[in-house]
C-alpha cells in the first residue's frame, strides 16, 4: 500500500480528516519528498471508531506498544501529551518499505478550522481535503525542525502568488 492508496481508503470508508504534513505542502505546490502521511481527525467518537477500523483493515499498528483503541480515548492521549509531549499517534504497516500515518493529537489549528478551510485537491480522481497554505504555515511555524523552516519559506511564496 503506498501513500495515496491508503488516503483513497479514509475516502473510501468516510474518514473525516485534513492532510497536513509533508505531504500537504507538496500537494499544495512545494515539491519536497516526505516519507509519511500527516492527519488530523475529527476526534469526535464515531469518527474515530471508523479511522480505527479502517487503519485496522490497512494493516496498521500503533508503533508504540499499545492498542489502536487508544487513541479513542481523549483523556489518555490529552495524558501523553502533557506528559510525555506525544503530539501524533502513529501508525505503521508490517511490511518491509513501513507506511506511517501519523495522527496529530494536538494540533496547532483546530480541526473545525483546518476543515473549514481546507483545499480540495485532485490527485488522480481523489478529492483529498489538504490543509490551507495560511494554515500549513501556521502549523510549521516555530517547531524548530530545519525541515518546516524550509516548508514555511516556501509556502509564504506560494501564498504571495495566490
Amino acid at each position: 500500500m503506498n501513500m495515496f492508496e491508503l488516503i483513497k481508503l479514509l475516502i473510501q470508508s468516510k474518514v473525516d480528516f485534513v492532510l497536513v504534513g509533508g505531504l500537504a505542502v507538496a500537494l499544495q505546490g512545494y515539491q519536497r519528498v516526505t516519507m509519511d502521511v500527516d492527519v488530523v481527525l475529527a476526534m469526535d467518537e464515531a469518527n474515530l471508531q471508523n479511522f480505527i477500523a479502517t487503519a485496522k483493515s490497512a494493516g496498521l499498528s500503533p508503533t508504540i506498544p499499545v492498542p489502536i483503541d487508544s487513541l479513542a480515548q481523549p483523556e489518555l492521549m490529552e495524558q501523553w501529551f502533557r506528559e510525555k509531549g506525544m503530539l501524533a499517534f502513529s501508525l505503521r504497516t508490517n511490511t518491509t518499505r513501513a507506511l506511517v500515518l501519523d495522527v496529530l493529537v494536538k494540533p496547532v489549528v483546530s480541526f473545525a478550522e483546518l476543515r473549514r478551510d481546507a483545499t480540495m485537491i485532485m490527485v488522480g480522481a481523489l478529492e483529498i481535503p489538504v490543509a490551507s497554505v495560511a494554515h500549513l504555515i501556521e502549523m510549521k511555524t516555530g517547531t524548530g525542525r530545519g525541515k518546516d523552516m524550509i516548508d514555511v519559506e516556501e509556502l509564504r511564496k506560494i501564498q504571495s502568488q495566490k
